[in-house]
Formats: C-alpha cells, structure tokens, sequence
C-alpha cells in the first residue's frame, strides 16, 4: 500500500482530493490498478464543517454561527452526517481495491475490516504512551473509548473501488462541535441520546501532560503499520490522474458553493 501523509493548503483542496483517489482508480484499468491501494493521513489547520453526501445542511448545521466565525461548509462525496473537523483531529483515507479484496464489497465486512485496524492502530498508540485507555468498535462505524466516541467514519463505493475514511479526536477543541453542528436526527442506540458535550471525547484530555505533536506522530506510524503502507506517495503509478480528477473536482464542485448547499 502507498502512503500519502500530507495536507493540502485549502479543505476544498483536502475534500476533492478524497473524491479524486477513488474516481480515478476506478477509471483506469483493472489491471492497472491492481494493488495500488493507498493510506492518506491529513489534518485541517482550522475548523471546517463537512457534510455527508446526502446532508441537508439546513437540519445539520448551525448556519449562523460558522458564518459568524468563518467557518466553511463543504460536503464530501462519502455518506453519513456533518461532523466538524480541525486541529486536533487527524483524518485518515483508505483507497481499496476490490480486485484486491473481493469480500470487502459486503459493507459488513469493510466496515468490520477498517474498523479492526484502525481500533487496533489506536490502542497501539495509546498503549505505547500507557494510556490504559480501552479502545472499542460502536454502532456501525464509530471508535469508542469508555462510551465516548472519538472517530466517525463513512465511506464511498465505486464499480472496482472502495474510499473508506474517517476521523481520529485526539486533541481537537470539542466546544466547536456543539458551536457549529444540531444534535443529529438519527442516533446510534449506545448514544442514549447524549448531546455532543457529553457523547464526544479526545484521547488526549486537558490534563494529559502527553505532546499532541508526539501522539500524532506515533498514531500515524501505527496505522501505516496496520495497513501495511510503505511505499511513498511520489512512486504513486496514478498520482498525475488523481491530481487531474482533483482539478476537475474542483472546478465542477468544490470551489462551488452551491454545489455545497444544494441539499
């Protein structure tokens, strides 16, 4: 698998370059593609509500408030609810090749095959700093630690491809989920209709003398480590036709703000 540990200058850059990853792998070939799965790590320099596919932004999102305080509202093309993204908060991406991995087209089973190793990347870097924290799968997709979640994730399925992605709290300011979000319509029954002050967590709390910097570090090394992700983004075979399906993206729908809240 590559590796691909890099932020890109704008959350539009970011979100289209998601898109971008599973748009032109299923465009080429099968046999060109196959193999060519890829690990993307990133993280947002400021806050950013992001919407599901399918989102309607006018029961999701306090409007007012993110335009008050500047704060973007892009949609991304994997489903599921808005959630807010920024410091603190690494975003992860997994390119999948069905070729690769024909079981993983039940959803059941990608769910259950992420999940297990993301979960278990997490526990790695919490033990490695002696956390004690025991880190738990949730719902359909959701990382728990105690009966607090700290990772969402969705996913976007194509002919020959899957994009699974998802978020990583670990030391994000969480008063801006409640700031920029409602509390969502469909809950996970373990939520118990909690609101986000008290359903989200970081794995790093305000007293942990632990460096974000460092547990950042180590998180990232654990899940290259569960992906298997060594080789670097640069030997890419497709990286000149992501980066052109990021450009069209970008034209047509991310720098389009109607395309954003057309929903």
């Amino acid at each position: 698998m590559y590796l691909y540990n890099e932020t890109l200058p704008t959350p539009e850059d970011n979100l289209a370059f998601d898109e971008a990853l599973v748009e032109a792998a299923d465009r080429q070939d099968l046999n060109v593609g196959l193999g060519n799965e890829v690990l993307r790590l990133w993280e947002l320099s400021s806050p950013c509500v992001v919407l599901g596919r399918a989102s309607k932004w006018q029961d999701e999102v306090r409007w007012t408030a993110c335009q008050r305080d500047g704060v973007p509202v892009l949609r991304r093309a994997s489903g599921g609810a808005s959630i807010v993204a920024g410091p603190g908060c690494l975003m992860y991406s997994v390119l999948i090749s069905y070729q690769n991995r024909p079981s993983w087209r039940a959803l059941d089973v990608a769910h259950r095959e992420v999940m297990t190793r993301t979960r278990d990347a997490v526990q790695a870097a919490t033990d490695l700093f002696q956390m004690q924290l025991p880190i738990e799968i949730d719902g359909t997709c959701d990382l728990t630690t105690g009966d607090r979640k700290f990772s969402g994730n969705a996913l976007r399925c194509k002919r020959n491809w899957m994009l699974y992605h998802g978020t990583i709290l670990y030391s994000m300011h969480l008063a801006s989920i409640s700031d920029y979000l409602n509390e969502p319509a469909r809950q996970p029954q373990y939520r118990k209709k909690r609101g986000h002050a008290t359903f989200v967590t970081n794995l790093l709390q305000e007293s942990s003398t632990i460096s974000p910097t460092a547990f950042r570090f180590e998180l990232e090394r654990m899940l290259a480590i569960q992906w298997s992700a060594e080789f670097p983004w640069k030997t890419y075979p497709m990286s000149k036709e992501v980066k052109g399906e990021q450009l069209n993206l970008l034209q047509k729908r991310y720098t389009n703000s109607q395309w954003h809240r057309d929903r």
